[in-house]
């Protein structure tokens, strides 16, 4: 049910299947992975989200699973939920715009902490800015907060 969802790995469409990922005879461990970890068999396909990072999002390091949905989500990428709130989710989103669309706070420019930003950027996504969301290799401050 869940490869019918808007995003889905294609098990439809037959450049994936079941026993890709999991063992239909058995294996010892969870759900009869063929991998020892569920990060594991994910980068046996999608190698370049392994890394090495000098800078690594701490949760893709512990499970694919706390963001993504294996088999198939409404939400893109196979998100376990909608943008910004996965990454809500665990960041409070301190020195961001955190105000909702109303009449005064538009989608023109706005102050928002110690810059001027554009509200309609902020709350948008947070992938407008923070792009390499895996991990960086970025050089300082710029690497630590995954920003282009």
């Amino acid at each position: 049910m869940q490869a019918n969802k808007q995003s889905h790995h294609p098990i439809k469409e037959g450049k994936v299947m079941c026993n890709d990922c999991h063992d239909p005879h058995g294996q010892f461990g969870a759900k009869m992975l063929k991998a020892d970890s569920v990060n594991e068999l994910c980068y046996k396909c999608h190698a370049e989200k392994r890394g090495p990072y000098m800078w690594e999002h701490p949760p893709v390091a512990e499970n694919c699973l706390t963001c993504h949905t294996p088999h198939g989500s409404n939400h893109s990428r196979l998100l376990v939920m909608r943008m910004p709130y996965l990454c809500k989710d665990c960041h409070q989103g301190t020195g961001h715009g955190n105000t909702t669309y109303n009449n005064t706070a538009t989608f023109g420019n706005t102050t928002v902490g110690n810059y001027s930003t554009t509200i309609k950027t902020t709350l948008r996504a947070c992938l407008n800015c923070h792009v390499n969301i895996h991990g960086s290799n970025g050089p300082g401050i710029y690497g630590q907060r995954f920003i282009r």
